[in-house]
């Protein structure tokens, strides 16, 4: 189906190239001169619309989470840097997610968790200590820093696209060695395959993951919409 954005860039589009020949065939000035007008006029607004469109696929296409395929490539060199922040988050076993500028404590009730933003001094994490987290976060450009579940699963999220359950996250995950169906996991700590992938589904319901295995216990993962 022809949209009336297409009919209209049709128009402006043909308008141009009528003017274009005109401004070059007519013997008389003065319908050169209307034919040139005639033709700068619609481009106006064409090379304004064309502007705004590149510029808008260029900031898509750059804000766009790593692949993973850009995983796996990037993998072997930050990989020490990556055990390093699942040591230290082993440590720091209160909290399940550590940011860049906020944490997710746990609490007493197994479902519910306490969110601190940076210098809180509730937040029962130094700043010395989140500063160590932030230097190796800000090395190896990982803006969403570390989520951690219950069977001890690490999610070392990268970066992001889309707002809540309706974007997708990509970065590392690494499994625990527990053995468990539990649906709180990872899907490659569920599923143990070397590599997944499910399109996600609005109905029925299925939320879209994507991974490969990289080594061991780590895959390059991208997860959502949900």
């Amino acid at each position: 189906m022809i949209t009336a954005t297409e009919i209209v860039a049709s128009a402006c589009l043909g308008a141009i190239l009528v003017g274009i020949v005109m401004s070059f065939t007519s013997h008389q000035e003065r319908r050169r001169r209307r034919a040139r007008i005639a033709t700068i006029v619609p481009s106006i607004p064409i090379c304004l619309l064309v502007g705004c469109a590149l510029t808008l696929w260029v900031v898509v296409r750059e804000s766009q989470p790593p692949t993973l395929a850009e995983l796996k490539r990037d993998f072997p060199s930050k990989r020490s840097s990556f055990e390093m922040i699942v040591s230290m988050s082993a440590e720091d076993s209160r909290f399940w997610r550590i940011a860049p500028g906020w944490v997710d404590r746990t609490t007493d009730d197994p479902i519910k968790f306490e969110q601190f933003l940076e210098n809180d001094p509730k937040a029962g994490l130094s700043n010395a200590r989140w500063g160590a987290y932030r230097e190796i976060f800000n090395r190896n450009g990982i803006k969403l820093g570390i989520q951690r579940n219950k069977q001890r699963d690490a999610f070392i999220m990268v970066d992001s696209i889309g707002l809540l359950n309706r974007g997708h996250t990509s970065g590392y995950v690494k499994c625990s060695s527990t053995i468990s169906q539990d649906p709180d996991r990872f899907y490659p700590c569920i599923l143990r395959k070397d590599n997944g992938k499910q399109e996600y589904s609005p109905d029925p319901r299925r939320e879209g993951h994507f991974f490969q295995k990289l080594d061991d216990a780590w895959y390059a993962y991208d997860e959502g919409p949900s």
